[in-house]
């Protein structure tokens, strides 16, 4: 019979889920107001970010008080402490699906550029490893996690794309400068939402396996000389 502790750590769960949730929601509005160059949707992002905002505090009082009432230990205590920064995490998430919107207060009165593929190709990606990240933390899954960490450099491959081809545009068309640099930053924020999503599923196979791989620690570690 479950204990009275593992209840709240499946509620817990449950509330981040809710978050990720939220989260998840706001990153593909805001992509998709970009799209359409849509201000009433980009609008609404904000207001989805107080929500995730609200939650996060809620989340953080809740690991913080299960922490001092049941005093865990072992992979409770490192569940407890991954859900605290993995919340920071999507709340981070949330700011950065902001500024994407606020990209679109920009680009509405500005002249339109080349349709950039990529930038599309890399919200997909980025999408996916949001999901998978949050999953393998649930279900505790070192494996899965270890997948999301390597398709990071991936991310950074296309975001230096992005770059080189907005630089060709700002070469070609001057006065689409502003234009460029504003899918610049849609790049960047999408590839600090790939970092951030990298970061959980680090905490993850920390969770599962008590491994740190964060930094490249435990390639250093196998590579000292004894």
């Amino acid at each position: 019979m479950a204990s009275y502790f593992d209840e709240e750590l499946k509620n817990l769960k449950n509330e981040v889920l809710a978050m990720a949730t939220m989260v998840e929601e706001s990153i593909s509005k805001s992509l998709e107001a970009l799209k359409k160059r849509d201000l009433k949707a980009a609008r609404e992002i904000r207001e989805i970010d107080k929500k995730i905002d609200k939650m996060e505090i809620t989340i953080e009082e809740r690991c913080i008080e299960l922490i001092a009432r049941h005093q865990p230990v072992g992979s409770d205590l490192r569940f407890l402490i991954g859900a605290i920064k993995m919340n920071n995490d999507l709340e981070r998430m949330g700011d950065h699906a902001v500024n994407i919107a606020d990209c679109v207060n920009f680009l509405v009165e500005q002249p339109r550029i080349k349709p950039i593929s990529n930038i599309w190709t890399m919200a997909k990606i980025v999408n996916d490893m949001l999901k998978e990240s949050v999953e393998s933390f649930i279900t505790n899954d070192a494996v899965r996690a270890q997948k999301v960490c390597e398709r990071d450099s991936t991310v950074d491959e296309m975001r230096n794309e992005i770059i080189r081809i907005m630089l060709t545009y700002m070469l070609e068309e001057p006065e689409k400068i502003g234009s460029a640099i504003q899918y610049f930053l849609v790049a960047k924020n999408l590839e600090r939402i790939a970092d951030l999503s990298t970061n959980i599923c680090e905490d993850t196979i920390y969770i599962s396996q008590a491994r740190v791989i964060k930094h490249h620690i435990e390639e250093e570690t196998k590579n000292k000389p004894v």
